[in-house]
């Protein structure tokens, strides 16, 4: 390579990590979802494709750059959005990649924390959808390297850089938030922390963090250019608050937080974990911690301690705030399978130390090591058949043929009522696509469609009234079906039909209203 190239760029780590993170790319974009989606996802690609204002709480960087990605004229439109999240998806491999080589200074644990995080099945799905949340997972894994550099430099430049990252990224996806604490904690804990309390570096830090917050003037903003979607228009700092803080939604029962039973959360947990992987592999990773009852092992862990006591206090404190606020939203669950990940790592570095401490022979201690990974890579490998329906959206076009049925069977001047699952694609279909825009589109909740359709029919007898409805449902002889049942996506879960099993995650029918 010519001695002009960048020292770094012919470094091994920045190859491993280049390598790694170009597979993962190519893997998520492979199943890609090839066009729009349902439910939220709709709403994010056609806020991304017209720079427009999504579902609360709006997430402004992210919708900036879905409309930047989505600018590059290669493939659907709704796809390049979709794309996001697969370039994100990415880059948390490779942070967790990074921040494993730095923290064990060995190749082997980061490959394998890596490959764990890239391959599970929430991470996996939520990487191939149109949707902020891995985001927010992955720069908690870059905040981490961050704090590991804080540690051992203590260099006021590295905060500086957390404090900007962290107000971008609070404008993506404000669920950072319940990381904010671990993140200030470990800045206290793990570095010369009264350097932040000087003057200059105080103003630069704030200065940074709300620089990245200002990206939240988009909304205002932008809301009083009345873009075509435009969930509110926001008027004043008070209505602003609501809106990020999803206070509306939580008022009216739409969006709640209620702390889950203990059978909700060992489901949630299943969910995340255990489900995303071969059963057995969630098992497995775990067993080596006995070795941390060796003292031997102990001892070489004394470089790493303090470290290593933070990390395991600071996801035990983060996932316990997720899970007290986001109840049952197992997208906000995603910083799990970051830790879940690490331990994976870390495991494996703990069976290389025994190893080396208790097999004289070094052809023996690699072997016993290469025995492990290999067991470890036979199960991870065995639980992809399993989450492959889940993880693959590369024929996912069931909200396209809906949105394309229900305006084949739309009357000139017709009214269609939906509910959120389909209202967002259709408006999609409508607003950014430019398809029959003669046809008035309403969002209904899932039980009040019959006064909203009294209505309609008081103020305008004889106009045909359309139902696209999720199921499982029961008119009453208000409504009758309209061609097929479609199965759509949730935020990466999809069963496009019932041969991918039950339960699958959303499926709406179109119905004619009958007065």
């Amino acid at each position: 390579m010519s001695p002009s190239v960048p020292r770094f760029i012919r470094d091994p780590e920045f190859i491993g990590a280049t390598a790694i993170g170009a597979a993962f790319l190519a893997l998520y974009t492979y199943t890609l979802a090839p066009d729009i989606l349902g439910h939220d996802v709709a709403d994010w690609q056609a806020a991304g494709v017209t720079l427009g204002i999504s579902h609360s709480p709006g997430s402004p960087a992210y919708t900036i750059l879905s409309w930047l990605v989505s600018r590059v004229p290669v493939g659907n439109a709704a796809a390049r959005v979709s794309f996001v999240s697969a370039l994100m998806g990415a880059a948390g491999v490779v942070a967790v990649f990074v921040f494993m080589l730095l923290l064990l200074d060995r190749w082997l644990p980061a490959v394998v924390a890596a490959v764990t995080l890239g391959l599970g099945g929430q991470w996996w799905s939520q990487a191939s959808v149109a949707q902020p949340y891995n985001s927010v997972a992955a720069v908690v894994a870059v905040l981490l390297i961050l704090l590991l550099l804080w540690h051992r430099k203590g260099d006021v430049r590295l905060v500086w850089g957390g404090a900007l990252l962290t107000g971008v990224e609070l404008a993506y996806h404000p669920s950072l938030l319940y990381f904010i604490p671990v993140l200030l904690a470990g800045m206290i804990i793990l570095g010369p922390w009264r350097k932040l309390l000087s003057p200059k570096p105080l103003a630069v830090t704030a200065a940074l963090l709300l620089a990245g917050l200002s990206l939240y003037a988009y909304l205002p903003i932008r809301g009083a250019m009345n873009p075509v979607i435009l969930s509110e228009k926001i008027t004043s700092l008070p209505h602003l608050f609501r809106f990020v803080t999803v206070s509306n939604a939580r008022s009216t029962g739409t969006f709640s937080t209620e702390i889950p039973g203990q059978g909700e959360l060992r489901e949630r947990l299943s969910e995340v974990v255990r489900q995303g992987y071969f059963p057995s592999y969630a098992f497995l990773v775990f067993a080596p911690a006995l070795t941390l009852l060796y003292p031997t092992v102990l001892r070489r862990l004394k470089k790493n301690r303090r470290f290593l006591l933070f990390l395991l206090g600071g996801a035990l404190a983060h996932m316990a705030i997720v899970f007290v606020i986001s109840g049952i939203y197992v997208q906000y669950y995603l910083p799990l399978l970051v830790y879940f990940a690490l331990w994976a790592g870390f495991s494996i570095y703990l069976i290389m130390i025994v190893a080396e401490d208790y097999l004289d022979d070094r052809r023996l201690a690699i072997g016993a090591v290469s025995f492990a990974v290999a067991i470890y890579a036979v199960v991870l490998a065995l639980g992809l058949p399993h989450i492959w329906p889940y993880v693959n959206h590369n024929d996912d076009r069931s909200m396209r043929a809906f949105t394309g049925w229900t305006f084949s069977q739309a009357k000139p001047g017709a009214v269609i009522l939906a509910n959120w699952e389909s209202y967002t694609g259709l408006i999609y279909v409508q607003k950014v696509d430019g398809q029959r825009p003669d046809v008035k589109i309403i969002s209904v909740a899932q039980d009040a469609w019959r006064q909203t359709a009294n209505d309609i029919e008081h103020d305008s007898p004889g106009k045909q009234i359309l139902l696209a409805r999720t199921l499982p449902f029961d008119d009453g002889g208000g409504a009758s079906p309209v061609g097929p049942v479609y199965f759509l996506d949730i935020k990466g879960r999809t069963y496009q039909n019932h041969s991918h099993g039950q339960p699958y995650a959303s499926a709406v029918e179109l119905f004619e209203v009958r007065q």
